[in-house]
């Protein structure tokens, strides 16, 4: 097998789901926790085939269940790109930032490489409370974390 085009850029978890939804309204697609919407969607053929929809129907339930690792607006998600752009920190390191939200130390020291080095300890206080101020956590999720 040969790579024809190598990979552009890199898509954060958010970006995925905004295309996924495009594709979903643009399908006329409606799955089962869709039935309440009363939009009056019907179901109709595409040439995309069953297998774009089901995959489709099967991330955007996974990411609908999964409430506090997501990003709900494109405003907070602009806003934490360009606070995580004054760091010094690799492409790689904010996309995992942003995909995994981190909410404490340790889970921040996992994702950005040598981070104790490269960041001082105000500096990775401060990319944990942008994130908590951007995405706040409900307390019974809170509850649950501290738990595990």
């Amino acid at each position: 097998m040969q790579i024809i085009n190598e990979r552009d850029k890199f898509l954060s978890n958010y970006e995925v789901l905004q295309h996924l939804k495009e594709i979903k309204e643009k399908n006329n697609w409606v799955f089962e926790n869709d039935k309440n919407d009363k939009k009056g969607h019907r179901r109709r053929g595409t040439a995309a085939g069953l297998d774009l929809e089901v995959i489709t129907k099967d991330i955007l339930s996974y990411a609908d269940a999964d409430k506090k690792a997501t990003i709900t607006s494109s405003a907070d998600f602009t806003a934490l790109l360009q606070y995580l752009n004054q760091f010094d920190l690799v492409k790689v390191e904010k996309l995992q930032i942003v995909n995994s939200l981190p909410r404490t130390m340790v889970h921040l020291y996992a994702l950005v490489e040598e981070c104790d080095q490269r960041l001082s300890d105000e500096q990775s206080q401060g990319i944990l409370d942008k994130i908590a101020e951007l995405f706040p956590v409900e307390e019974d999720e809170e509850m649950e974390e501290a738990e595990e």
